[in-house]
């Protein structure tokens, strides 16, 4: 042990009292510092933003004039998705996905207006986040500045001298890694208290959630640095030259960022294609039809309702029904159409799981894409979010249109006004009577039991980098 330490205090020395690594560390720091102002600064007038358009919509909603229940229910609600606080440090799937959806009876929207959709193809290059530079520049950094550790000092007997004072090859392989992953940690560990303060300052209210999610970040990413010394520590010490190494761990760094991730993609979205849009409505619109078309007064299938609904208060035409007719047929219709749209989203959404359970899978594979799917679905930015948000939207248009309904069942009579009388509407008082909108962010624990590949694929390869270390520290060549 007391070799151990000696060669991890020298290791990590070496590397700190270079003038250039600490240059690098302090330009590394002030890019994420930077970034963390630009992710806060877009959070905040996000925020406002939706804020002040929420509060928009639900007064024009209220100060909506008296009406036919049903055309309110056409008029539709704007319902905004609202990012996590922690999606400063990682902005994940937010910038490809939509983040308002129109609320109308008898169809279900998808959300639009996306970042992606407004900024074209440069989104494709990434964001400019924290989680960028920690997962994929200083891993980058770490393999420049580990590369000859091992190596270099065989070229120069060093090895040679350390054996010779009594250190086996164990002690110094993990010797090296131990000090390299400590020296790895100043370009994690002083950025963190920041990126917490950062988080609990922008959203307050619910700081126990974003202080689970940025401790199990932090976690992760001490893993994730560990696992890129061991590597890096590794090759240097099978290499047979110094270049050698450092060609290996740049062809390693640029699988893990570049190849492996697109490839991935690639076949995902090929093994399991996904229907257009317009192909996912065309379907969805001739199931509906099949069923009954709340629209048609000839459909056979609301003829039998007609029928029963006579049968059963005993009259022998709508006008006398004690409740209105049509409010009655477009509840049903309402129900038919949103178990159908739910039919057809769960199977679509079956597609992305199964995309996104190869990407997962792949985790074994590429150990970024572990981090990275990890560190999107701590930051609350991950397709699981997303899923939850429609799941809340949807819950709330169903609600909203079948109280228009019942408001049009409840006070509308079944016989048309008059020309010149009175029209068939009811007060805006009732507009008021339904409550707002509000998005609730889904438990980074509900997210984690649904999402819990990427963790176990995290100590998979913090375990397979110490056998690894082992088996090479058995055949460590001195000279």
């Amino acid at each position: 042990m007391r070799v151990l330490n000696h060669i991890i205090t020298k290791t990590r020395r070496d590397l700190i009292k270079s003038k250039q690594n600490l240059l690098i560390i302090i330009t590394l720091l002030l890019f994420c510092t930077l970034s963390l102002g630009i992710g806060l600064m877009k959070y905040k007038e996000n925020k406002s933003q939706i804020d002040e358009y929420r509060k928009e919509v639900r007064q024009q909603w209220e100060n909506r004039p008296a009406k036919h229940p049903h055309r309110m229910a056409h008029y539709g609600y704007l319902v905004f998705r609202m990012s996590h606080p922690v999606s400063i440090f990682d902005n994940g799937l937010d910038s490809y996905l939509g983040n308002v959806i129109f609320l109308e009876a008898h169809k279900q929207n998808t959300a639009n207006l996306s970042e992606a959709g407004s900024t074209g193809v440069l989104v494709r290059f990434g964001s400019f986040t924290s989680a960028f530079i920690l997962q994929c520049i200083v891993p980058l950094v770490i393999l420049f500045l580990g590369f000859g550790i091992i190596v270099q000092e065989r070229e120069n007997a060093i090895l040679k001298l350390l054996s010779v004072q009594g250190a086996s090859g164990r002690a110094i392989l993990w010797g090296k890694i131990i000090g390299l992953w400590q020296f790895s940690l100043l370009f994690l560990l002083p950025i963190f208290p920041l990126i917490m303060i950062v988080v609990l300052f922008s959203d307050f209210s619910i700081w126990q959630d974003s202080l689970l999610r940025l401790v199990s970040i932090l976690v992760a990413y001490t893993l994730y640095y560990f696992f890129i010394c061991c590597i890096t520590i590794t090759i240097s010490a099978r290499s047979k030259n110094s270049s050698f190494a450092l060609t290996s761990l740049i062809g390693c760094w640029l699988m893990m960022v570049i190849f492996l991730p697109k490839g991935i993609q690639f076949i995902g979205q090929n093994i399991y294609p996904t229907p257009s849009r317009i192909a996912f409505e065309t379907e969805l619109e001739k199931d509906i039809l099949q069923i009954g078309d709340s629209h048609n007064p000839d459909d056979p299938y609301f003829k039998n309702i007609k029928d029963s609904l006579l049968s059963h208060y005993k009259v022998s035409d709508v006008n006398e029904l004690p409740i209105n007719y049509s409010g009655f047929v477009m509840k049903e219709g309402e129900r038919i159409s949103s178990t159908i749209y739910n039919k057809h989203q769960n199977e679509l959404q079956q597609m992305y799981h199964k995309q996104l359970l190869l990407v997962d899978v792949s985790s074994f594979i590429n150990p970024l894409i572990a981090i990275k799917n990890f560190s999107v679905l701590a930051s609350g930015t991950d397709f699981f979010t997303y899923e939850e948000f429609q799941k809340q939207a949807e819950e709330y248009r169903y609600v909203l249109a079948q109280k228009m309904n019942d408001l049009q069942i409840e006070h509308i009579s079944n016989i048309k006004p008059d020309k010149g009388g009175p029209p068939a509407i009811i007060s805006q008082d009732n507009w008021k009577n339904l409550p707002d909108f509000n998005y609730k962010y889904a438990s980074f624990t509900k997210g984690i039991t649904t999402e819990w590949i990427p963790i176990v694929a995290i100590l998979f390869w913090s375990v397979f980098c110490i056998v690894i270390v082992e088996i090479s520290s058995k055949n460590l060549k001195l000279v």
